[in-house]
């Protein structure tokens, strides 16, 4: 009786098994049926946004289905990151998030996840360089000469960002260890703030987007270097830090597209190989290139996307610590 027992046990759990390895695969092979939705974690026109937007449309094309983005901007990514983390892991709700996005899950208790790598990777898309850009009357042409300025009496500069533990405020204060001087840090609600301040002289410098090459060539604003591989073919008038003289110093944005957690493998899988054709397209590249500071990334696995999160995690969280950065 408990041999019987025991066999019909094996069979329904086996059974069991097969049925859920089935309705996987076919929730693959049907995979999309309907239209996926990429959430944004910053404003419409923003640089995230005009980079998900041109991924979107050639993602469509890619799968033959809608693609739609949904912008929830606020708290650092939070929200967007809280409302796909929730979402059914289905492969049809996605989030565009930018790295670093370790910070303020690694400091709030009461979010559902606790950082990207708890997202189940799909895409490594590109990254974005930035410019640290100083006011107008700062008096100093090059980088080098701006170190030396800073490091005589830093007491006298700030540094604006878009708010605790946002990208910029977290290359700044990687700019500032890296060259051993503390200034005063300036949050904001956004980079526009931060950057209208900057040409108003009531802030000394700060680390944004290509976009702000528009303000320097206009005398507006000064650019010392672009924190990237290599230059911005928009703007060639501008050099690397390398070439400014602070070696291998790099303060980029990582784009990447994760699903909810327990988004099956294989539709992971097609998500993956879809993205991969995208990001290796002249015809994204053309869409996206407009962001500034643009470098490529390159296909991956799954699991490669989620070791270079896991790489890019670990970096910034260690800038973090160093600074002792904490939420207000």
């Amino acid at each position: 009786m408990d041999f019987t027992l025991n066999i019909r046990r094996r069979f329904l759990l086996g059974g069991a098994l097969a049925s859920l390895a089935w309705s996987s695969g076919a929730l693959a092979q049907g995979f999309p049926a309907r239209p996926i939705t990429i959430v944004v974690p910053f404003v419409a026109g923003s640089p995230t946004d005009v980079a998900a937007r041109a991924f979107a449309a050639e993602f469509s094309q890619t799968l033959n289905s809608p693609v739609i983005v949904d912008n929830k901007p606020g708290a650092n990514q939070t929200i967007a990151g809280a409302y796909v983390a929730r979402a059914a892991p289905d492969g049809y709700t996605l989030f565009f998030a930018n790295l670093p996005a370790v910070v303020p899950p690694s400091i709030l208790a009461n979010l559902p996840y606790k950082g990207i790598r708890d997202f189940a990777p799909v895409s490594d898309i590109m990254t974005i360089g930035f410019v640290l850009v100083t006011a107008p009357d700062v008096p100093a042409t090059t980088l080098q000469e701006f170190v030396a300025l800073l490091k005589a009496d830093p007491a006298k500069y700030s540094y604006g960002s878009s708010g605790i533990s946002t990208p910029i405020h977290l290359m700044a204060e990687m700019f500032n260890k890296e060259i051993g001087v503390k200034t005063l840090h300036v949050p904001y609600k956004g980079g526009n703030q931060v950057q209208m301040d900057l040409i108003s002289d009531r802030v000394t410098y700060a680390f944004l987007p290509t976009g702000s090459m528009d303000y320097v060539r206009a005398g507006k604003l000064k650019g010392l270097g672009l924190a990237s591989a290599k230059r911005d073919p928009a703007y060639p008038e501008l050099p690397t830090m390398d070439e400014a003289g602070l070696r291998n110093f790099r303060a980029t944005v990582r784009f990447v597209l994760v699903a909810p957690r327990q988004t099956p493998p294989d539709v992971v899988g097609k998500l993956n190989a879809a993205a991969n054709k995208v990001i290796a397209s002249e015809a994204f590249y053309t869409r996206v290139k407009s962001v500034g500071g643009v470098e490529m990334s390159h296909p991956a696995t799954p699991a490669q996307v989620g070791a270079r999160i896991a790489e890019d995690e670990a970096r910034w969280d260690a800038v973090v610590k160093k600074a002792e950065i904490q939420l207000e």
